[in-house]
């Protein structure tokens, strides 16, 4: 975990300074300076764009983290063809899905055009925001098989939104039309790829090669069969956590999918280290797969659990702690979303607790049920959001989200423990809930005072403060106070100089 740990606080750090820029955009800055259906169809055509990538790149992208051990240990860099034929895939994906756009244009236009036209009339931006993203996720993966996951990290988490703001100043003292705003917004992700792929040539890993090697020759089948059926488990994982936005769109207007973007992006705050410790520990347990290495994937497993539900626990609860004080940044309207906040929340909990299951899954000889648990997953939430969302409307996302999250993670845990004798709790896990409900009730009882700002840093200290101490003390997870035993050396060191 010694990589995994040094990567993912520094990448961990970049994410919260991207999250708290993203914040800016998402609480103050979008929804007053665009309308409800502007700012919905700016998040729509990302969301739409991240269930599609997997079809594009025709799961290329996990195939890489996964298959990449065999190239590096039998092919020298300028020789490894994996990166080529996972370029060309993405290619043709994209084709392929172009031609299913034109081939179901009809049906598009019937299912949003009553509710939603804002989106019918700039469908067409979906091309370049699916094609970059797919591309740019591709260079992602390769990136991080070769361990640097930092660069990108700090790409997509912190210039990415750093360029939204500055295209949203513009839009704002009209430098620019809200059409030309939306071909730049979509455009983001091409500026991203240059530079990775700049950084990638700098570090000499940015071979191609048409050649077709012995490695591909050997592994094209089994590549083939398990880039095909992820691409059936992450098309129906995405399809189920963004199956919401597309249901209330066409349920119940974009203004509805506005108010669930603030709900999800403020729920998606606790999930920002699990992306972190997920992007280092895949090519991690990929390796010790290959190498049978059962020790180190139960250590990633139950290390990576403990430290995940610590960080949910201390984000979800800070956030629930000062939710009132956040709503009151935004329009009245929004703060209908407050207790799908609390459902979302809990759900994210839930899945960081349990470790990084799909990750072990995915590389592991019984992957093929990540394509099952995935189907199951999504065979949920479709029905829950259908139902839910038509009777008890945006707070009907929230019930569902949390309902099919629990389901989904259980069945997970319950196929690792069975067939791998793996599970994820110790009683470290129990101490971290309790320290975090402890935190929670010592602090809930602080009176507001005299602004939403001040009482946001008031609680989150004492928070902080009572959570931090009783999580070194108990000492639940080593990472954490090695972690912090070492920042205070190197404070202390610096002070005696």
């Amino acid at each position: 975990m010694g990589v995994i740990k040094q990567q993912s606080i520094r990448s961990t750090v970049l994410i919260y300074i991207g999250f708290a820029i993203g914040g800016i955009n998402t609480v103050f800055l979008f929804p007053h300076i665009f309308t409800e259906n502007e700012f919905a169809l700016t998040r729509l055509l990302q969301e739409i764009a991240v269930i599609l990538v997997p079809v594009c790149t025709l799961s290329s992208v996990p195939t890489i983290s996964r298959f990449f051990p065999y190239y590096s240990s039998h092919l020298k860099d300028k020789d490894n063809d994996m990166l080529t034929w996972s370029v060309v895939a993405t290619i043709i994906g994209f084709f392929l899905f172009v031609l299913g756009t034109i081939f179901f244009k009809d049906l598009i236009i019937r299912k949003f055009a009553t509710n939603s036209p804002l989106f019918i009339s700039y469908f067409f931006l979906l091309y370049p925001n699916v094609l970059l993203f797919a591309l740019f996720g591709v260079f992602e993966s390769y990136s991080g098989s070769r361990h640097l996951t930092v660069f990108p990290n700090f790409l997509k988490e912190l210039v990415l939104r750093i360029l939204t703001t500055v295209l949203v100043v513009m839009y704002y003292f009209k430098w620019v039309g809200f059409d030309l705003f939306l071909w730049l917004f979509s455009l983001l992700y091409g500026m991203l790829l240059v530079a990775l792929l700049v950084y990638l040539y700098k570090h000499h890993f940015l071979h191609f090669t048409f050649k077709v090697s012995n490695v591909t020759r050997r592994l094209f089948g089994m590549m083939s069969t398990y880039s095909m059926s992820l691409l059936g488990a992450t098309l129906f994982a995405l399809l189920a956590q963004n199956i919401a936005a597309l249901i209330l769109s066409s349920a119940k207007g974009l203004d509805n999918v506005a108010y669930l973007t603030i709900a999800t992006y403020i729920s998606q705050l606790i999930l920002v280290p699990q992306r972190s410790i997920a992007a280092i520990g895949l090519p991690v347990l990929a390796k010790a797969w290959k190498e049978k290495d059962m020790d180190k994937i139960e250590e990633v497993y139950v290390k990576s659990s403990v430290l995940q539900l610590v960080y949910a626990m201390f984000i979800f609860l800070v956030i629930w702690l000062n939710i009132d004080s956040i709503f009151s940044f935004l329009p009245e309207s929004y703060k209908v979303g407050k207790y799908v906040v609390f459902y979302l929340g809990l759900s994210r909990v839930i899945d960081m607790g349990t470790g990084l299951n799909s990750q072990l899954l995915s590389t592991s000889r019984l992957w093929r049920f990540d394509l099952y648990s995935s189907v199951i997953f999504l065979a949920l939430s479709f029905p829950l959001n259908y139902y839910l969302i038509n009777n008890y409307g945006l707070l009907g996302s929230g019930y569902a989200g949390l309902l099919s999250m629990l389901v989904f993670n259980l069945i997970r845990y319950i196929f690792i423990w069975y067939k791998f004798r793996l599970q994820p709790f110790t009683v470290n896990t129990v101490k971290a809930i309790g320290v975090a409900l402890l935190s929670f009730v010592a602090t809930m009882w602080i009176p507001f005072v005299v602004h939403p700002l001040l009482d946001i840093l008031v609680k989150g200290t004492v928070f902080t403060l009572i959570f931090g101490s009783l999580t070194l003390l108990m000492r639940i997870s080593g990472d954490i106070n090695d972690t912090a035993y070492g920042m205070l050396s190197k404070v202390r060191s610096i002070l005696k100089k």
